[in-house]
């Protein structure tokens, strides 16, 4: 796991890449490198920091880049696989014509590594780096299908005098670029590609309009900054240098299967056998590591499976070292006073199961508010909610008990279903495929099992009527009037601009129904923004965090199941608990509540009613106007506590207010 960055210009000013490099050391804080190459004659200089390992012997840097070069590649390292010096980055293939800096794991290595042998490649290190540079040379652009991985990485072929860059199926590890005027900079995270002269600190209008009216984020290549841009997941992007010319193209995508109903029950049996054999060979996948591993543990379905699933492997030395792990896997856990919030009694009966060792922490709002600005520079771009704030405070434990490898559940819930937000659309499927009496009776299974009242249900899925005043009166107990910014609070020239531009889902999901939906939150809604979270949030303490539910062959192969695999009898994520018998505690396996990564969020705004005042009065607020109605914030700061924090809204708008100070307001990342 580490930081990536690099500048393509032929007029040769790189110099800017220490900084850039220097900007993101949290990723990367055991080893740094330089590689500048002159890509017209191919000369290479390497150089080191102060961070690089004294046994490699390379000159340093000290801010200064070699004459002639055009292309300079930097690194930052969180030695996690071959924790040598042997694994510096950039590393370069044995020719020496091909350097690469990566960032990820790749979890087949040891599998790609003997294949790669049996082919007459050669290995000198231990390291999945190593790896990546020999499948490239055998199989080109085309090695990208054999890697089981999360990954962002850039590769500089000097024979076919190309820069190739590549982003894992999932986008789990970042990629962000700025291309303009035969100048290419890119970067693990924005601040850092900040740190170059030529990306303006300027805000996006339409990523700002969509956030603050839907909530909508990392949807798209487009990023809150104008003029940088993310490379989508599963895609590539490679830049010709002799004709400087930039492509992308998709290199991954995966197939759905929207039928509603499998064909027997044998066949369900298999599958759940199918399916844990794939879930429990991703985690053996990624238990595979040369530093302390652990895992992150709410108490709800997902992590309570990885715990659980992970401790069968964890003693098995040929997956992971004993040595690295001690007596007993080590859990983290965010707990809360408040029993509505608290998931420990869940959490627990794993503890008990497993043996594992219990570490827990206790966000609190004091700890929000303190680290509010802190955490919004780690993120780059603003958030949706107080969640991440939870996951923070986990991820930092982690490293200071001495754990550089956490194994998380995120996308569990996009791939098997899991919201309560899933069940009308599951609904209306079942009304248009199987009628609607068949519609009644899934409405009532959801309700019994644990999700929303029968009669919610089916007024969220639309197709069922009641009277009128009924149905008003329903709504407003049990639907909010919406959590975004409300239009008439939006400037009128604001408005204006966007408002028929008012994002909305790709078309093809309503013709896919509840399948649709799941594989739009998985490549566009959801996960997106969760992996942003995930990725910032572990790295900003330098920890790894692994996803076994986004394997991409567990991914693919749920995907072709029909949905009632996902949804049956009433229970979410069916299969799963299908396959679990025997690995989970029973009241974990059957457990009908969930509460997803929630926070007291409401107390936690409460407590915080004079800092959010703070926000809205501040010398900042000058930055908002573009956006919000004159007398807007005014009107905001006079309401009482309990109506401010509850106003639609009120958390994007401080969000975006901390984010434009952060980086707009101060021209960029601590003030360039």
């Amino acid at each position: 796991m580490c930081g990536i960055c690099g500048i393509l210009d032929r007029r040769g000013s790189l110099s800017h890449v220490f900084e850039m490099n220097q900007t993101q050391r949290h990723r990367g804080p055991d080893d740094e490198g330089y590689a500048f190459i002159n890509t017209a004659d191919g000369a290479v200089v390497s150089l080191a920091g102060p961070d690089s390992p004294r046994e490699l012997a390379l000159p340093a840097h000290r801010d200064v880049a070699p004459d002639g070069a055009d292309l300079a590649l930097g690194n930052r390292r969180l030695a996690i696989v071959d924790v040598s010096p042997g694994g510096h980055m950039p590393m370069s293939a044995q020719s020496g014509q091909v350097w690469i800096t990566y960032n990820g794991e790749i979890y087949n290595y040891v599998e790609l590594r003997e294949t790669l042998k049996t082919l007459g490649h050669e290995f000198s290190t231990d390291s999945d780096t190593e790896v990546i540079l020999a499948a490239y040379a055998q199989w080109g652009v085309d090695c990208l299908p054999h890697f089981n991985g999360m990954f962002a990485f850039a590769l500089w072929d000097g024979p076919r005098h190309r820069l190739f860059c590549a982003r894992d199926r999932f986008g789990v590890k970042p990629f962000y670029y700025r291309w303009n005027s035969g100048r290419f900079v890119f970067a693990s995270e924005i601040k850092s590609l900040l740190k170059h002269p030529s990306v303006p600190c300027l805000p996006n209008d339409q990523s700002v309009f969509y956030f603050l009216s839907a909530g909508i984020t990392d949807h798209d290549d487009q990023t809150f900054f104008s003029g940088v841009n993310s490379l989508l997941a599963g895609h590539t992007l490679t830049l010709d240098v002799a004709s400087m010319q930039l492509e992308t193209r998709k290199w991954w995508d995966f197939e759905i299967n929207p039928e509603l109903r499998g064909r027997s029950e044998a066949a369900s049996l298999a599958n759940a056998e199918h399916f844990a054999e794939l879930l429990g060979d991703a985690i053996r996948l990624r238990l595979r590591s040369d530093v302390p591993i652990g895992s992150c543990l709410s108490g709800g379905l997902d992590s309570s499976t990885i715990v659980c699933l992970a401790n069968r492997h964890m003693f098995d030395e040929s997956v992971v070292s004993r040595r690295l792990i001690g007596d007993r896997q080590k859990t983290f856990t965010a707990a809360y006073a408040e029993p509505e919030f608290d998931e420990r009694t869940w959490s627990q009966l794993v503890i008990r199961k497993t043996g594992a060792e219990e570490n827990l922490v206790f966000p609190t709002a004091q700890g929000l508010w303190s680290e509010i600005e802190t955490m919004a520079w780690h993120m780059d771009e603003p958030v949706g909610s107080t969640s991440i704030f939870a996951q923070w405070n986990v991820m930092r434990l982690a490293r200071r008990r001495g754990v550089t490898v956490l194994l998380d559940g995120q996308g569990g819930d996009e791939l098997l279903g899991g919201y309560f937000s899933y069940f009308p659309h599951y609904l209306s499927q079942v009304r248009q495929q199987a009628g609607a009496p068949a519609m009644m009776r899934a409405a009532w299974q959801l309700s019994r099992v644990g999700g929303s009242p029968v009669v919610q249900l089916l007024l969220q899925n639309g197709t069922y009527r009641l009277p009128w005043r009924l149905q008003r009166t329903l709504r407003r107990r049990t639907f909010e009037t919406g959590s975004g910014v409300q239009g008439w609070q939006f400037s009128e020239e604001f408005l204006r601009r966007f408002a028929d531009r008012a994002w909305k889902p790709p078309s093809a999901v309503d013709a896919d129904g509840l399948a649709g939906i799941l594989y739009q939150d998985v490549t566009t809604t959801s996960l997106p923004k969760l992996l942003r979270y995930e990725d910032r949030n572990s790295m900003a303490f330098s920890v790894e965090s692994r996803l076994p539910f986004l394997d991409y062959r567990l991914v693919q192969w749920v995907f072709s199941l029909p949905l009632d695999e996902r949804i049956r009898n009433g229970w979410s994520k069916w299969i799963m608990r299908a396959s679990l018998g025997g690995v989970l505690p029973e009241e974990i396996r059957w457990r009908r509540t969930k509460l997803g990564f929630a926070t007291p969020e409401q107390r936690w705004f409460r407590e915080g009613a004079g800092h959010i005042r703070g926000w809205l009065a501040g010398g900042d607020t000058e930055l908002v106007a573009p956006y919000i109605k004159s007398g807007v914030l005014r009107q905001l700061r006079e309401l009482s506590d309990d109506a401010l924090v509850a106003a639609p809204g009120v958390w994007r708008l401080v969000n975006l207010m901390v984010w434009l100070k952060l980086f707009i307001g101060s021209g960029s990342p601590e003030s360039r």
